[in-house]
């Protein structure tokens, strides 16, 4: 139903008085209290645990996204709107805007009265410390300006660039394809601190279309080549001057926005006194409100207390009745503030009534959402908050970070969870949190985060705590890295015993097998023993790594040649994985019994399969992980059997970066023997024979190279050399066949033979002319003569 003008104006009163309900008595005589607990806010429960509702995720898959970072905030009635700022920012169009001053000149509020006046769209990230991570940070990015666009253009191609190898490049190129005008907002820069994500932005700066414009909110100026987008004119600045109030301005948020009614004299003390620092003048209001003698308070107002955050520590928060303080100090220890999590960090109900009268007293805190759920206490209040309870009550901080962390586990917010357990000193706990949810992270690409637990939580407590040391192990080995995995891997096998481990393995002999099978540097027999001893300790657990167990085996197989035993753990694998959504192992099964079809079977039933992999890896947001590169390496020889040379060299090639970065020599060469391939094929020579010479040095220092060994794919040697042994009649029948891309079956086909007599005859073949595959064998009889 409307409301009214009466009852608007009930409503306005009574918001009024709310407003003064937090006040201290002592400090100014009211009758008016606290609401009570029937009062309190009520809280859904539609999340997957009651009275931990998150905001709302956002994606098809990868890590929790919250929607209450992807909007500007709401502009309180009390702002003064500037208009000479906002204009400003509306008409310049450089490569970037950039606001930068400390807390308190109202950068985000500047910003957020733009965005209400300004009919372009806006594509709004506050970004947080969790967002140094480049997987994290443009899933963000990615979203908001998703969400930003018209729903008539490509949107899809947006938040697929958050997964690309280089994400800057991508939703460039995406945005110029999309032709719409927006406007993309990171606030709150200054939390930025990984060097690769600065990187990625400077590149977005360098290569965003002219229909968008990138603003940045921060505190001091962010490494992105200030100095030579100013010198291209290609750079609006606004900073503490700028952002300052003037006097007409201070005026105005006293007089108008606030209704203080000051004299001329009054408004000009205050102004010259705080400069014109919004944060100051509003502080000043806050006690100006409960002053007896206004006319005092503005003469004495910055004479004894130079530094307004001492001023606000004596003035404001002394103002406020004892138990919402201790409120506001209990819920600062965390970012964002709702309810439920308010009502476990102090112990009590009603918490969600409390936060909404807060706002209504305009003390500094400001809704995340429509709903008022989530609220956030503006920067320069948290600090002080958690300044003044850490003097206060330093032995409460760990209780206090420990509730959160409980309630962030609770919630399925790992990263918060975890900060929290650190914060409390709780290794134990963090620990314990760290590897249940270690492997998901890198899944998603979030190997940064990772690290940054690992960090966080320190080299001593790794070296003591297995948990942390098997963590550490697969990150490093992930990350190339593989002497620090050994080693880590090492001080996990050393230290105190913990059976089951918190990532589901039966034992550290099992983790061991794992990481074995998994990195095998150049030595497929150990390779396939670990593989072999892992099926036998996972493969029959209830565990997460019954399936992995199954896929390794498989791989492992296929390395060695062993192509047919290798298909029954791929396809169990597969089905697994797909039943229980193991999606990486769904990919890398696939991926591998493509390869094998491609070797033995059928090529058509291996560019499905190929393409299924790509597929499910799109389709959960995996597509930058080496698994799915793998997938593309089974498509692109695929494709390169079928006569589609470029699009299998492009396919290789996008490949290479990331397999190359896992450091594991027979994975790059399994890469880099078809792209020789395809160079060839393409004319490209010199390519051919420096990727050729890089796949030999690797097979040659292999320990045990597996099939790879069986030859080499050279390709120099125009004739046979001496004591090669020659094909028969039949078995040149059999390449020349062969040569045309059609699978063994119709070759048996064409020739009145058997599959099998296929079979066997393809394996002379391989083994008089030293080479391991069709492929290989197909060029070197075109190198011998034998076919053309």
């Amino acid at each position: 139903m409307p409301v009214g003008r009466e009852d608007g104006r009930r409503a306005n009163r009574a918001e009024s008085r709310s407003g003064n309900r937090l006040r201290n008595p002592s400090r100014r005589k009211r009758r008016d209290t606290l609401p009570s607990a029937r009062g309190a806010q009520r809280v859904s429960t539609r999340a997957r645990h009651p009275g931990r509702r998150m905001p709302e995720p956002v994606g098809p898959a990868g890590p929790m996204l919250h929607t209450t970072k992807l909007h500007p905030p709401a502009v309180r009635s009390t702002s003064v709107r500037r208009r000479r700022l906002s204009d400003r920012l509306g008409s310049a169009r450089p490569a970037l805007a950039l606001l930068v001053a400390p807390p308190g000149f109202g950068k985000t509020t500047v910003l957020a009265e733009w965005a209400a006046t300004d009919p372009r769209p806006f594509a709004w990230v506050r970004l947080d410390a969790q967002d140094n991570d480049r997987a994290v940070l443009w899933a963000y990015i990615a979203t908001a300006v998703a969400s930003a666009a018209s729903s008539d253009g490509p949107v899809s191609s947006l938040t697929a660039a958050a997964r690309a190898p280089d994400p800057a490049g991508a939703l460039a190129a995406a945005l110029e394809s999309l032709g719409e005008e927006l406007v993309l907002v990171l606030d709150d820069y200054y939390l930025i601190t990984n060097e690769d994500c600065h990187a990625q932005v400077s590149r977005l700066i360098e290569l965003t279309p002219r229909t968008v414009q990138l603003v940045i909110a921060t505190r001091w100026d962010p490494p992105l080549n200030i100095a030579r987008l100013r010198a291209a004119g290609e750079l609006m600045e606004l900073r503490a001057p700028d952002l300052q109030f003037n006097l007409d301005e201070t005026r105005e948020f006293l007089n108008g926005s606030l209704a203080l009614a000051l004299d001329r004299r009054a408004i000009s003390v205050l102004h010259e006194r705080t400069e014109g620092w919004p944060a100051g003048l509003y502080l000043a209001y806050l006690s100006l409100h409960e002053s007896a003698d206004p006319r005092q308070f503005v003469q004495t107002f910055g004479a004894s207390n130079r530094h307004v955050i001492d001023y606000l520590t004596e003035q404001v928060l002394m103002a406020l009745r004892a138990d919402v303080l201790q409120f506001m100090l209990a819920t600062s220890i965390v970012d964002t503030i709702c309810g439920p999590l308010a009502d476990v960090l102090t112990g009590e109900s009603g918490s969600g009534q409390r936060l909404m009268d807060l706002e209504r007293a305009n003390v500094f805190i400001a809704p995340l959402d429509e709903r008022r759920e989530w609220y956030r206490y503006h920067p320069l209040l948290a600090e002080l908050l958690r300044t003044e309870l850490t003097r206060r009550e330093p032995e409460k901080l760990p209780l206090l970070h420990r509730r959160a962390a409980e309630w962030y586990a609770g919630a399925e917010d790992p990263d918060r969870a975890i900060e929290h357990a650190i914060a409390a000193s709780d290794t134990d706990f963090a620990a314990r949190l760290i590897g249940q949810n270690y492997l998901r992270q890198i899944e998603w690409g979030r190997i940064a985060t990772v690290l940054g637990w690992l960090d966080a939580i320190g080299a001593g407590a790794i070296a003591t705590d297995r948990r942390l040391g098997v963590v550490k192990a697969w990150t490093m080995h992930f990350l190339g890295r593989h002497a620090e995995g050994d080693l880590a891997l090492s001080s996990a096998m050393a230290a105190p015993e913990v059976s089951p481990l918190p990532d589901g393995a039966n034992s550290i002999e099992a983790t061991a097998a794992l990481i074995g099978a998994a990195f095998p540097g150049g030595d497929v027999g150990a390779m396939l023993a670990a593989a072999r001893r892992a099926f036998e300790l996972e493969a029959t657990r209830d565990s997460p790594w019954r399936i992995t167990v199954h896929v390794q085996l498989g791989f492992a197989l296929v390395r060695a040649g062993r192509f047919e035993e290798a298909k029954t753990p791929l396809r169990t694998g597969a089905e697994l994985a797909s039943a229980l959504s193991m999606w990486m192992d769904a990919i890398g099964s696939r991926a591998l019994l493509s390869r094998i079809e491609l070797e033995i079977g059928d090529p058509a039933l291996a560019e499905r399969l190929a393409r299924e992999a790509i597929d499910i890896a799109d389709a959960h947001e995996l597509t930058p992980t080496p698994t799915a590169a793998y997938a593309r390496v089974a498509l692109g020889a695929v494709l390169l059997r079928r006569g589609y040379v470029a699009t299998a060299e492009s396919l290789l090639s996008e490949a290479l970066p990331t397999i190359r970065a896992l450091g594991e020599p027979l994975a790059l060469a399994e890469v880099l023997l078809p792209l020789a391939a395809a160079f060839r094929a393409l004319g490209r020579r010199a390519d051919a024979r420096a990727a050729l010479d890089e796949a030999n040095a690797m097979i040659d220092a292999a320990r045990d190279p597996g099939v790879l060994g069986v030859g080499r794919g050279r390709r120099a040697a125009p004739k046979a050399g001496p004591g090669m042994e020659a094909l028969t009649s039949r078995e040149v029948e059999v390449i020349l066949a062969v040569s045309s891309g059609v699978s063994n079956r119709e070759a048996a086909r064409r020739l009145f033979v058997s599959y099998n007599t296929i079979h066997s005859h393809l394996r002379s073949i391989y083994r008089k002319l030293d080479v391991p595959s069709r492929d290989a064998a197909v060029d070197r009889a075109r190198d011998l003569g034998l076919i053309k």
